[in-house]
């Protein structure tokens, strides 16, 4: 018997793929599309935290990444970047750099976290501060960073009176910018993604030190709590992330930027 494709759906799926394979390209290209760099952590001889089992942090924050990448694409509302998509080592500001270089309008760095205490679970988002919200926040920051300064503004042409204002008015509206992500990511996961008790906590963090770009950095659950290690290892978990996350940066660019969501 011949087959209808149409009939039995096989068309439709077809054009659906097509459609979302022509959005990804789209959003490739389109320079005017709002630009989020992912920051998978570690990589290469770092393998951040490892779980009892021997599982290694970095190769869940470059899996979720990857995920990320293509969901916000399939949008066709970003252009999207990564740090790393592969298992090699990028130092701290080398990460910041990354997203320098290319003007990212948003920057997410992916993170497990392995705290002291194995019954802790649950995600948590960081945004930067001089001075950390809590010990729990103080002690993951410093795990994290190694010795990095980071990067400098410069201003040309400017009296360094009027440069520091400038840079001053920057980090200001940077870290109001960070602080809805946070808050934005930490509303689309409630109810969805086991948190941290006050999962909105702040340090200084490394990667978060340039003045020009808002971001986070999301600690998306523990390695040392066996019931976070196997969501954690599930792909489905890791995609239900990434579609949270997408959904949160679609509520940040829609409502607390200048960019207009189309679609």
């Amino acid at each position: 018997m011949k087959c209808d494709f149409n009939r039995r759906g096989f068309g439709r799926l077809g054009l659906g793929l097509a459609a979302a394979s022509l959005l990804r390209a789209r959003a490739r290209a389109d320079t005017s599309l709002p630009l989020v760099m992912i920051d998978p952590g570690h990589g290469g001889e770092d393998p951040g935290a490892i779980a009892p089992d021997g599982l290694f942090e970095k190769h869940i924050t470059l899996a979720t990444g990857l995920t990320l990448r293509e969901t916000l694409l399939a949008t066709g509302r970003y252009r999207v970047g990564m740090t790393r998509s592969t298992d090699i080592y990028v130092t701290l500001q080398g990460r910041v750099a990354d997203a320098v270089a290319t003007g990212a309008n948003l920057y997410l760095a992916l993170h497990c976290d392995h705290l002291p205490f194995a019954g802790l679970r649950g995600a948590s988002v960081f945004t930067l501060s001089n001075t950390a919200s809590d010990a729990l926040a103080a002690g993951i920051a410093t795990d994290e960073n190694g010795v990095d300064n980071g990067p400098a503004q410069d201003f040309n042409g400017v009296s360094p009176q009027v440069a520091g204002i400038l840079a001053s008015l920057e980090t200001r509206a940077t870290r109001l910018g960070s602080n809805t992500l946070a808050q934005d990511i930490q509303s689309s996961f409630t109810g969805i993604v086991p948190l941290l008790p006050d999962p909105h906590r702040s340090a200084n963090f490394a990667v978060l030190r340039d003045p020009s770009t808002p971001s986070a950095l999301l600690e998306m659950g523990c390695l040392s709590n066996p019931l976070d290690e196997a969501l954690l290892k599930n792909p489905a978990h890791r995609e239900m992330i990434a579609q949270r996350l997408t959904d949160a940066i679609d509520l940040y660019f829609a409502n607390h930027t200048d960019y207009r969501l189309a679609g």
